[in-house]
Order: C-alpha cells, then sequence, then structure tokens
C-alpha cells in the first residue's frame, strides 16, 4: 500500500511539476507582463548592458554566436586582407564600418575603442538604448529587449553597404538583403540550460551571413558571330545588384574569351574584368557586350568566366560556353 502511496505522490509531483513548466512557458512566450518587474530585476546581468565582448553573448546565444564566428564580419578588423588594404589599420575612413560602435539604419556609425578584434559583431548591431533589440518581441530576464522591425530591412545593412544598397533600391526587387544573406529558419535563440526550455522556437536569421555563390545560372550568355566579328553579350539575371559588388573591396569577374582555328590551335584570347571600383560590373537585368575581330580564319570560340571574392585571389570557375561558326 505503502508503495503505490508513494507512486501518486510522484505521479502528482510530476503532474504539477510539468503544469508549472507549461506556464511558465506560456507566461514567458505570451503574457509576459504578467511577471512582476521586481522579480525580473533580481535576474537581470548589468554587465550585458556594458558594451560586453561577443563572447560574452555566447553563454546564452551559443549557436549564433558560432555563426558568427564563421563570417567576414567577425574578421572585419584582424583579417589579412583588411590590415593590408587599411595600411595596417591607419585608414579613417575604413574605421566606421569594420569597428562601428553602434549601428542605426541608413546612418554611418561611429568607430569604437574597445574589443576592436570583434569586428562586426553582436553589441554595435543590438545594444542601444540600455536595452538589446532585435525582430521579436521577447522576455529575456538577463537584459531588457525592445522589438524592431529594421533589423528585417534592407535600410539597416546600408549603414555600411551604402553602394550595394543603392544597386539594389534601383532594381525595385522585393527581396532584402537579409533574404539571401541572412535566411531563416526554425530554431531556439539561446542554447543556455533551463532558460532555452522556456523559449519558444522562431525563425533565426543565418549569422554566418553567407555571400551567395554566382552560379551558372544567373548570368545568360549569348555569343554571336558576324563576318569579321564576335559579339558576346551578358546579362545578369537573378542578383538584384551589380555582380559583383563592393562599396570598397576589390572583387573580380573574369572573362576570358579564346578564339580557335578549324584544327582546334587557339589563336587570340581577350580578357574583361568585371569589377565595382572599375564601374564594370554587370547591372541587374541589363546587358553587356563586348565585341571583338574574328577573323574567316576562326572557327569556335570559348568563353570562361571566373570569379574571385574581395579577401582572396583564388578563382573559381562561374560558367563555360561554347560558340560555333
Amino acid at each position: 500500500m505503502d508503495r503505490y502511496r508513494l507512486l501518486r505522490w510522484a505521479l502528482a509531483a510530476g503532474a504539477l511539476g510539468f503544469a508549472a513548466l507549461c506556464s511558465i512557458y506560456f507566461v514567458v512566450n505570451i503574457t509576459p507582463g504578467l511577471i512582476p518587474d521586481t522579480l525580473i530585476q533580481k535576474v537581470r546581468e548589468p554587465d550585458l548592458l556594458r558594451y560586453p565582448k561577443a563572447k560574452r553573448c555566447a553563454d546564452c546565444h551559443k549557436d549564433i554566436f558560432e555563426a558568427w564566428k564563421e563570417s567576414r564580419h567577425s574578421v572585419a578588423w584582424v583579417s589579412e586582407g583588411y590590415v593590408k588594404a587599411s595600411e595596417n589599420h591607419s585608414k579613417e575612413k575604413c574605421l566606421n564600418c569594420h569597428i562601428p560602435t553602434t549601428v542605426f539604419p541608413g546612418e554611418k556609425p561611429q568607430p569604437r575603442l574597445k574589443h576592436r578584434d570583434d569586428g562586426i559583431y553582436c553589441v554595435p548591431c543590438h545594444l542601444k538604448e540600455d536595452a538589446m533589440h532585435g525582430p521579436y518581441d521577447i522576455l529575456s530576464p538577463p537584459h531588457p529587449t525592445k522589438q524592431n522591425d529594421a533589423y528585417r530591412t534592407a535600410k539597416f545593412c546600408s549603414s555600411c553597404h551604402e553602394k550595394t544598397y543603392k544597386q539594389w533600391q534601383a532594381t525595385g526587387s522585393g527581396k532584402t538583403c537579409q533574404s539571401c544573406h541572412m535566411q531563416r529558419k526554425l530554431a531556439r535563440l539561446t542554447q543556455s540550460f533551463p532558460k532555452s526550455l522556456l523559449h519558444a522556437k522562431r525563425e533565426v536569421a543565418d549569422h554566418s551571413f553567407p555571400k551567395r555563390e554566382i552560379t551558372e545560372v544567373d548570368i545568360a550568355v549569348t555569343g554571336t558571330f558576324g563576318k569579321r566579328v564576335f559579339e558576346l553579350e551578358l546579362t545578369n539575371l537573378n542578383v538584384p545588384h551589380w555582380v559583383p559588388t563592393a562599396d570598397n573591396g576589390d572583387p573580380r569577374m573574369y572573362l576570358y574569351t579564346t578564339f580557335f582555328d578549324e584544327a582546334g590551335k587557339a589563336i587570340d584570347e581577350y580578357k574583361e574584368i568585371l569589377a565595382p571600383q572599375q564601374e564594370t560590373a554587370l547591372p541587374y537585368k541589363k546587358s553587356v557586350k563586348y565585341r571583338y575581330l574574328a577573323g574567316s580564319n576562326v572557327q569556335r570560340a570559348e568563353l570562361l568566366i571566373q570569379y574571385t571574392p574581395a579577401w582572396s585571389k583564388e578563382k573559381t570557375d562561374v560558367k563555360r560556353v561554347h560558340f560555333s561558326r
């Protein structure tokens, strides 16, 4: 009898515990206003509002932190390419966006003095007005939060990616920067146990900020032989800004056009560079044409398109096309 009584007590305690957990889950995610402010203040972690390092944010937001570590933002101050291009951090015009203090949509940020090795990280984008801002209205006991729709708009990115933003504006595309470079998936915002159990899953953006690979389907190519000329035409079909694009970096696409005679021997080659800093990049939905001399001995042509990002000299093949006379 005592054994059954003990079992009933255990089941009842378990049921009560589960009910309590469900109640807390409901309050945290649906009606956080029911929690007394005095109780919330007791669990606040004040150092989170004193401009902490990125690693501090990882205590709760581990997955976002690990994704950010893989991003170019995380090495904005320390990457070999930036150190060289900025002449060992001496170019003042670079500081605003490589070590920003606070980022407001559409405004050029001011450079900061602390935690520079973290580059562009959580705090410059999310800490404002003594609260952590983000796209959700959510209860976070360690720090105050404030919902802000700007985080899902292209204008937020325009503070530093100004030229690319203007290129995007000119296209009239309905896609935002985040559509391609911060795609969302269902996940929890925090991985800190047991707090993670109390938060509902939400659409969480990819904070590795992946660059979208330029693929062969993005660029349409036509080639036409005339009597003594060959005309090449390229069109950026899918990417709603210049290809490639950058405000100050130097990503490039290379076009190598080779002509062959009837025996298959290469008899001529032309090289073109598509680069934003040379204003030769491909605009969205607009064609760029090149004309080359191609005498009667030319029987076929081959186009090879290669790409290099701003931070690497390694070329990757994008597309190869053959044309016959």
